[in-house]
């Protein structure tokens, strides 16, 4: 149901289920398999299918999952070079 809400399901339906994730033992599998699909997503984006607001929210949460770990966040890119 919330796959209709989503811009991007292939790595915000990981990353949704590590938000609302309350159970801490399954916590940090979850975030986890949200990282991966993150960085999977983030490693694309910089080589094939530039789109800025993808970009965005990518950086933006894997942000959100480093503040979920209680952990300093790590940059992802922050470089905005639009490809013409």
């Amino acid at each position: 149901m919330l796959d209709k809400h989503m811009n991007y399901p292939e790595w915000q339906k990981p990353y949704r289920a590590a938000l609302v994730e309350v159970n801490p033992q399954k916590l940090s599998e979850k975030i986890a398999i949200a990282e991966a699909a993150i960085s999977q997503r983030a490693r694309e984006l910089t080589t094939n299918n530039w789109d800025i607001d993808e970009h965005l929210a990518v950086r933006d949460a894997a942000f959100n999952l480093h503040v979920l770990k209680g952990q300093q966040p790590i940059e992802i890119s922050s470089r905005l070079d639009l490809k013409s």
